[in-house]
């Protein structure tokens, strides 16, 4: 579909508005569990409310319509009052956590379209309005789950790089500080193996593979099967609606 300039931007039209909930509700989440640890800083700086203009940032949403996933804005906290390797992963897993739950929600609406006959990804004529909301309702509940399960990835910057420091630091911080001083360089590996991964022949798409062991089990959980979205299927098997 992406070798379709016309499907390509039709797929990207449709994931603005899932962007516009996604990132806020990913930051949002981590805003929330500072706020709930003790650590106004949050919601003294206005950032504990749904705007998304205070979280979406240009580099996370050009993310979204070429990788399909993405980042906000980081939520400025006080991080000496996040003490204890408890209240440290929480507030890693907090933005996750409320993007699997928006996934959860949107997904319900999803099956409940589905059902009536109005399924995602196929927006026809004879589908009509109800055919373009049901494709609305599926992209907010892929990018959620998307955003769910990239940040959950080891990679410095993400939470799921947050977790791995809150546990294992203070073995070897020589070890943590190396990899977090060299962040740059390691996003521009990434990016470039993920970019050359897509001219091998077998056309192996290398994000997708690194995402499937979150995004798979949660999707096959909400919906009853593993769905992706045009560019990115983080799943063993394709299957779209």
């Amino acid at each position: 579909m992406l070798g379709d300039p016309f499907a390509f931007l039709v797929s990207c039209l449709f994931l603005i508005p899932a962007a516009v909930i996604a990132i806020p509700v990913h930051e949002l989440g981590h805003a929330a569990a500072a706020h709930l640890m003790g650590d106004p800083t949050p919601r003294n700086r206005g950032f504990l409310r749904f705007n998304p203009r205070l979280f979406i940032e240009t580099y996370g949403l050009l993310a979204v319509f070429l990788l399909r996933t993405g980042w906000g804005a980081p939520v400025p906290v006080n991080e000496y009052r996040l003490t204890g390797t408890g209240r440290k992963v929480a507030y890693a897993l907090a933005g996750p956590a409320a993007n699997l739950l928006v996934a959860v929600l949107f997904g319900v609406g999803v099956r409940v379209l589905a059902g009536m006959g109005y399924l995602p990804l196929t927006v026809s004529l004879l589908q009509g309005p109800m055919g373009y909301l049901a494709t609305i309702v599926y992209a907010v509940f892929f990018l959620n789950l998307s955003f769910f399960a990239f940040n959950l990835l080891p990679i410095p910057g993400l939470d799921g790089w947050r977790v791995l420091e809150a546990l294992f630091r203070h073995r070897n911080a020589r070890f943590f500080f190396e990899a977090n001083s060299r962040r740059r360089e390691i996003w521009m590996v990434c990016a470039l193996v993920i970019f050359v991964s897509s001219f091998l022949p077998l056309g192996i798409n290398l994000l997708a593979v690194v995402m499937l062991p979150f995004y798979a089990p949660a999707s096959f959980g909400i919906l009853g099967q593993c769905a992706g979205y045009p560019g990115l299927n983080p799943c063993p098997l394709s299957g779209h609606f």
